[in-house]
């Protein structure tokens, strides 16, 4: 690949995340890459979140976790490049959850871990 083709997938790259975070408030802090832990969450639902972001940003994403939307709606991880909402699912029903989805922009797609599979399922081998 040429530089100049290298540059031009940084720019659109770039416009592609600064698109998604126009659905953010703009209250919220956007510190790519940082994990935020909600004191709310069990242990286990944040060791989750931890082992998914860190799996999206070895892929190259850069992600915002505890993400607050323009309406307050708050996804666990968002992936603003793409617009992926990940949710991860530890003492949540199956219910609540089609719920928050209703809260989400509908721009975005929405995935949803149970924690246990998701700690289960980690391994070093990235």
């Amino acid at each position: 690949m040429t530089k100049l083709n290298t540059r031009k997938n940084k720019k659109k790259k770039i416009i592609k995340i600064n698109e998604g975070l126009k659905l953010l408030s703009d209250s919220f802090r956007k510190d790519f890459n940082s994990i935020r832990i909600n004191t709310h969450n069990t242990l286990t639902h944040e060791i989750a979140k931890l082992i998914k972001s860190y799996e999206l940003i070895y892929d190259n994403y850069k992600i915002l976790t505890e993400a607050i939307f323009k309406n307050g709606s708050r996804a666990d991880i968002f992936v603003p490049e793409k617009k992926w909402i990940f949710e991860i699912l530890h003492t949540e029903t199956e219910k609540m959850a089609i719920k928050k989805i209703k809260k989400y922009p509908t721009t975005c797609s929405v995935f949803f871990y149970k924690a246990d599979e998701v700690i289960n399922n980690a391994t070093d081998t990235l």
